[in-house]
């Protein structure tokens, strides 16, 4: 039978070995980590088949253990009287960019389009400022959003790409452009074979204020509390603008203080919650930003296991937020456990609801202890045309805000705690550069970085006992300083977070 990984821990809890058994049984399995050898051990207690394993990490001495081995061996652990259990590594996909939602052309056309005649076209993409073209901008041309039919090509040195649809008008088009611009987006385009559509792009002025900027520019968070926050993600940095603490790389086989940015996910959502204000104000400016990269290098997906292990290490050195911009697929019990676990240890859990297009609260924020952030956005706070125009939808419509909306990928449902800025947000960027980006991804980190100006200034709620009822009180914190802006519950909770209170 073949061999597989799993996660070795405990019977009831992923933080702590709390029965002596099961701790005296973890400890004889060998210390290692997951850039030795990894070690051969046979597990022997009586009343089951020894099982074999190769041991490949250890998080904690009595705690949990990343082996390898056969399902049968697996199975033997769990299902016998011993307090421990031996679960499957999971992995999670990178995290998703809002414009991932209507990824997927479908070839497929109806009698209808395949009697018309097919037009070939040329978009034409350049900088609306200087004219000059801009290259590789993903262009994404619908002429059935619904069904998804369409075609996308990439803009060469040129910015210009050749394209072919059936019909005579394209539905909604999309560039996705390079950090340095805001995009595009238009609807209705009627299409003349041998024509050319001109895009104008608008360039990212760091001096245009974003959401971000707009309401949260003068927030009072108090340096003098040293609040923690947690960045589990794709790392972050290098920035000049982030106050960075503890550095880990919790991913198997790569090194522990391997803890760089290589995707531009992770620095963006640290700069939200906390870049200083030399550049691009982040909403809790200066907060020390602890580094938790979950996800391997170069496309590498984010194991339970990974994610265990950050959130374990997050509660050791003193988090008091942690930030998981990141989730999707059934639900999983080592990331489920790991959220009321870091709960129990007095952590606010801010977790990312999902951007599939107002479906249900995807996993981890769905699960009990996550504060589920969904994505909000008003017009007027980025350009117009921009392609974060593709994002406004309505209903729900605000009863007392008119040009305020939810996220159209934003998901919504009973989980949503609270809700913030997701649209078109400016934030650093590795290597010291800056742009925008949306999501539910984004609007987590807003969130996060307002419960952190609030923890810094109520020292009797920074000072209580590492617990459940202290994350509860800064749970309390954050959503008692929301406006709900004429919107249902299920779509901001409590509401977005009102910046006179912070």
């Amino acid at each position: 039978m073949s061999s597989a990984q799993y996660i070795l821990l405990p019977e009831r809890n992923v933080g702590d070995a709390l029965a002596n058994t099961a701790k005296d049984l973890l400890r004889a399995l060998p210390r290692t980590t997951s850039m030795l050898r990894p070690a051969d051990f046979t597990l022997s207690v009586d009343g089951i088949p020894d099982a074999p394993m190769k041991v490949i990490d250890t998080l904690r001495e009595d705690g949990a253990k990343l082996v390898e081995m056969t399902q049968e061996a697996a199975d033997a652990i769990t299902l016998s009287p011993t307090p421990l259990r031996a679960l499957p590594v999971v992995s999670y996909g990178l995290p998703e960019r809002s414009t991932r939602w209507f990824d997927g052309l479908n070839d497929a056309v109806d009698e209808a389009l395949a009697a018309a005649r097919s037009r070939t076209f040329t978009v034409a993409c350049h900088d609306d400022a200087s004219g000059a073209p801009l290259a590789d901008c993903r262009v994404v041309a619908f002429q059935d959003f619904e069904r998804r039919i369409g075609a996308e090509a990439t803009t060469g040195a040129t910015g210009q790409v050749s394209l072919t649809l059936r019909g005579a008008r394209i539905e909604r088009l999309y560039v996705i452009s390079p950090d340095s611009h805001w995009g595009a987006f238009r609807r209705d385009i009627p299409i003349v074979a041998g024509g050319r559509i001109d895009v104008g792009i608008h360039p990212v002025l760091l001096s245009n204020p974003d959401a971000v900027r707009a309401l949260y520019g003068q927030t009072r968070f108090d340096a003098a509390t040293p609040v923690k926050v947690g960045v589990i993600d794709t790392g972050v940095g290098p920035h000049n603008d982030l106050r960075i603490g503890k550095r880990r790389n919790t991913v198997t086989g790569e090194a522990a203080d391997l803890a760089d940015d290589w995707f531009g996910h992770g620095t963006h959502v640290a700069g939200l919650i906390g870049a200083s204000a030399t550049t691009l104000r982040g909403v809790a400016p200066g907060v020390e930003i602890n580094v938790y990269r979950v996800f391997g290098q170069n496309g590498g997906g984010a194991t339970n296991y990974a994610i265990l292990k950050a959130m374990i290490l997050a509660a050791d050195d003193g988090c008091d937020i942690i930030n998981l911009s990141l989730g999707g697929g059934p639900v999983e019990p080592i990331v489920m456990e790991a959220v009321e676990d870091a709960r129990d240890h007095g952590m606010l859990v801010v977790v990312a609801a999902g951007n599939e297009g107002r479906r249900p609260v995807s996993n981890p924020a769905a699960y009990s202890g996550a504060t589920a952030v969904s994505a909000w956005g008003f017009v007027g706070s980025f350009p117009p045309g921009s392609l974060a125009e593709a994002d406004v939808l309505r209903p729900p419509l605000s009863a007392s805000h008119q040009d305020d909306f939810i996220a159209g990928f934003s998901n919504y449902g009973p989980q949503i705690a609270v809700a913030a800025p997701g649209v078109a947000l400016l934030s650093t960027l590795p290597n010291h550069r800056y742009g925008p980006m949306s999501g539910t991804s984004m609007a987590a980190p807003v969130a996060a970085g307002a419960a952190a100006c609030l923890l810094s200034r109520d020292p009797e709620v920074y000072r209580m006992p590492r617990d459940r009822y202290r994350a509860q009180q800064i749970q309390l914190l954050l959503q008692q300083a929301c406006d709900r802006r004429g919107f249902p519950r299920e779509f901001v909770g409590a509401g977005v977070p009102d910046a006179a209170r912070l």
